[in-house]
């Protein structure tokens, strides 16, 4: 299988930030053995479910890359979008245990019932015709049009992330700490980078018919580097690194 320019970026730039998004996830994850708060545990799961999209293409590219052959389609749909209802559980929980305790029990059970409806239906349609779930791309390996379906969960999913993790954020921002604040606007800014990333991302394919269009590389690299980004300033969000905070607050 030949790749165009515009597959190896969006699929080395897919990996990178997979990779960087797992890291960051078990960074975060492990502080649970110092701090003892169930709260690292949680939101180190929920970034690596919310990396998890990219996962296929991460994937896919190394197999095209090293033995010509790409992922299954069966594969690609479900390790890209089976995973992502439990990260949006963990989340919540998350975002309930910092800001909404006395709703937590509420929300969680809303969210798991949309959660166990969401798989019931993915996995009817995935077994009834896969194509009710969406069609990649022949002539872009990277590239999913994805059915009604799916793209109104993601879209749920983006914006509920957005929403709260922008209303978490603001808290910390209000705070007079000037590290606590610090990590709320880095937090707000990895919720807000994110969604537009993803956004993006999602519409590239629609925008962009030819994927030898240099503007569409451009593009994908462009999206790709915003999610990076978007990574790095939840780890600081979360973490505030020595480095990081080197560079933002000066004494």
């Amino acid at each position: 299988m030949v790749l165009e320019l515009v597959d190896i970026l969006q699929g080395s730039f897919s990996l990178i930030f997979v990779i960087i998004s797992i890291i960051i996830g078990i960074t975060i994850l492990v502080k649970y053995f110092e701090q003892k708060n169930r709260l690292y545990v949680l939101v180190g799961i929920s970034w690596i479910g919310v990396a998890n999209p990219w996962i296929p293409d991460s994937i896919s590219f190394l197999m095209i890359i090293t033995v010509q052959q790409s992922l299954d389609v069966g594969l690609y749909f479900i390790i890209g979008n089976c995973f992502l209802p439990i990260a949006l559980l963990t989340w919540f929980t998350a975002y309930t245990d910092m800001i909404r305790k006395n709703a937590q029990k509420k929300v969680l059970i809303i969210t798991a019932a949309l959660s166990i409806l969401f798989e019931i239906v993915f996995f009817s349609l995935f077994f009834i015709d896969i194509n009710l779930i969406g069609v990649i791309n022949p002539l872009r390996p990277f590239t999913v049009n994805f059915d009604i379906f799916i793209t109104v969960y993601l879209l749920i999913v983006i914006l509920a992330m957005l929403i709260t993790g922008v209303i978490f954020a603001q808290k910390s921002v209000k705070v007079e700490n000037r590290e606590v604040r610090l990590k709320g606007k880095l937090l707000r800014a990895a919720f807000i980078t994110f969604t537009v990333a993803a956004i993006l991302d999602s519409l590239l394919g629609t925008i962009f018919e030819n994927p030898a269009d240099p503007l569409l590389a451009l593009m994908v690299v462009i999206v790709r580097v915003l999610l990076i980004i978007s990574a790095l300033e939840f780890y600081g969000g979360f973490l505030l690194p020595r480095w990081m905070k080197e560079i933002f607050i000066k004494n």
